[in-house]
């Protein structure tokens, strides 16, 4: 199954170069998958009522290939394209009106009981075993980084705005953060051409997150947040 959706670039997704930004192609990410998810009857208000449990974003991958400017119209195509016993990796492609890739996504998700606020094997999920796998439109592959950076450069707050449903820390709000390491000017001369983040822990509301950042080079920055020493997100940002 492929989830397919006509969108258009609106000023809440657009940066400040009135381009797609970054946070907005994570947004239309998120969507897609979750849209993508609902569609094959395993969104989350049906996984929290049938299961008790939710679906949680592992790592997302996200090349940026070509700008598409504000108000110009893309479309977004979501598919799942593997499977393992625990994890389900979909991939969300962007092309402009012409069909030209702009942007490619993986998206690596796993499923959260609560009752024991553990990884559950897909295969306990009705719906999994009616789940088709397509072939992805373009090679990507998550990283293997190293991301220990130790100086510290701010910190952030998690406020209420930030939450989402299961009652912690958004997807995209993490994007929010890392991407506010940077300056307009900095975005600017140097865009953002590829993003991998690592949810490694959940943050709740109230939690301070400690930010680090270390540059290797001119191309690639790796960002790190913490709660309370405890890693929650690992990020590589290559320009």
């Amino acid at each position: 199954m492929k989830h397919i959706k006509q969108q258009t670039v609106s000023s809440s997704i657009a940066d400040a170069d009135t381009n797609l930004s970054v946070i907005g192609v994570f947004q239309v990410v998120q969507d897609a998958v979750t849209e993508l998810l609902d569609k094959m009857n395993m969104g989350n208000p049906t996984m929290l009522k049938q299961y008790n449990a939710v679906w949680l974003f592992t790592r997302n991958r996200a090349k940026l290939f070509n700008p598409i400017q504000w108000g110009n119209d893309f479309t977004v195509t979501a598919f799942v394209s593997s499977i393992t016993h625990a994890t389900l990796t979909v991939d969300v492609s962007i092309k402009n009106a012409d069909g030209v890739l702009c942007v490619y996504s993986r998206v690596e998700t796993c499923v959260l009981g609560l009752s024991a606020m553990r990884i559950l094997r897909l295969q306990t999920i009705d719906a999994i075993s009616a789940v088709t796998i397509e072939t992805p439109e373009t090679d990507l592959s998550f990283a293997k980084f190293d991301c220990s950076p130790t100086e510290q450069i701010s910190t952030v707050q998690v406020c209420s705005t930030n939450i989402d449903m299961s009652k912690h820390t958004n997807n995209v709000e993490y994007v929010r953060f890392i991407v506010n390491t940077y300056s307009v000017k900095e975005l600017h001369e140097k865009p953002i051409r590829e993003l991998e983040i690592r949810y490694i822990n959940q943050s709740y509301e109230n939690d301070v997150l400690s930010v680090y950042k270390q540059s290797y080079g001119a191309d690639k920055d790796v960002i790190l947040l913490q709660s309370n020493g405890k890693d929650v997100v690992k990020c590589e940002v290559l320009f």
